[in-house]
C-alpha cells in the first residue's frame, strides 16, 4: 500500500484496508445494498438489480472511454469502485479504489487494486495526485452533489480527466415509495443539460465528450411515452417485451438510453 498518496492517516485498518470514515446510517444503508448484491452474485452469478447483459453493456461503454483517455502508468482512481470490474482489465495502470462497502472492497483488493474505505466527504487523498478519476453510478446517491464533485475534482491533476456515468432521465419515484427496501438510493436525476451546467458553469471545467449507454425496454423509457389511457397500445408493447433481446435491439432507437457517460477535463 502506497501510504504517501494519502493526505491523512486512517482511523483504522480492516483486513489491511485503510478506513477513513466512521460508520453512520448512510454507510450502513449502502452496506446493506452491497451485501444483498454480493450474496446474490455469489449464489447465482447475476446482479439482483439488473440483467447481466445490461450491466456489461454500460460498463463496456465506460471502459472504452478509459482506454481512450488513460495511459499506461497513469494513476487512476475509481470512486465507488464496487467489485473492481471497471479497473480489473487495466493492469498497466496504477489502480486505486474507494468505496464505503467493506464487502465490495475485499473483492476489489483481490484484483490488485489499492483500496480504501471512505465517504467522498472524507476524501483521503493528496490534492492533484491522479491523472484520471472515474466515478460511475455514484453521484445519484450522494447527499451533497456539489460538495462531492468538488472533493473529486480536488484530487485530479490540472489537465487531468474525470469520467462519470450516471442514470439518464430517470424517474426516481420508486425510490421514494414504500416498495423500496433501502433508505438512501437514487436522490436525483440527470440529463446532458444538468451535467453540462454543473461542470461548465459551477466548476468551470471542460466537457470533452459524452454519450448515452444501456437500454431498458420498458414503457417508461419510450421517447414518446404511451398515455396511461391507451390500454391497447400498452398491451401491444407488453407482447413486444416478450421477444428475445436480439429482436428488441432492432427498436432501440424508440427508447431513451438508461445511463450517460461524461468526460471532463479539469
Amino acid at each position: 500500500m502506497k501510504n504517501e498518496i494519502y493526505l491523512k492517516k486512517p482511523i483504522k485498518h480492516i483486513e489491511n484496508i485503510p478506513v477513513f470514515s466512521n460508520v453512520n446510517s448512510y454507510i450502513e444503508n449502502y452496506e446493506k445494498i452491497a451485501t444483498d448484491h454480493i450474496e446474490h452474485f455469489i449464489k447465482t452469478g447475476n446482479n439482483p438489480f439488473m440483467e447481466e447483459s445490461y450491466w456489461k453493456s454500460v460498463e463496456d461503454s465506460t471502459k472504452l472511454l478509459i482506454k481512450k483517455y488513460a495511459k499506461p502508468n497513469d494513476k487512476i482512481l475509481d470512486v465507488g469502485v464496487g467489485m473492481g470490474r471497471l479497473l480489473e482489465d487495466f493492469k498497466e495502470m496504477k489502480r486505486y479504489g474507494m468505496d464505503i462497502s467493506q464487502g465490495y472492497l475485499k473483492i476489489a483488493t483481490k484484483k490488485g487494486i489499492d483500496c480504501c474505505l471512505s465517504l467522498i466527504d472524507d476524501m483521503p487523498y493528496e490534492q492533484e495526485v491522479f491523472d484520471v478519476v472515474i466515478c460511475t453510478d455514484v453521484l445519484e446517491h450522494v447527499l451533497n452533489l456539489n460538495a462531492s464533485v468538488s472533493k473529486i475534482l480536488n484530487v485530479i491533476k490540472n489537465g487531468g480527466i474525470l469520467i462519470i456515468r450516471v442514470p439518464y432521465k430517470e424517474d426516481i419515484s420508486w425510490y421514494l415509495s414504500e416498495d423500496c427496501p433501502y433508505e438512501f438510493v437514487h436522490l436525483r436525476s440527470f440529463d446532458e443539460f444538468v451535467l453540462k451546467a454543473l461542470f461548465t458553469k459551477i466548476f468551470n471545467t471542460t466537457i470533452l465528450e459524452w454519450n448515452t449507454a444501456g437500454v431498458i425496454y420498458d414503457n417508461s423509457r419510450l421517447k414518446f411515452p404511451i398515455p396511461p389511457y391507451n390500454i391497447l397500445l400498452s398491451k401491444l408493447f407488453q407482447l413486444y417485451y416478450k421477444l428475445k433481446s436480439k429482436d428488441r435491439k432492432k427498436y432501440t432507437s424508440f427508447f431513451n438510453a438508461n445511463e450517460i457517460n461524461f468526460v471532463i477535463r479539469k
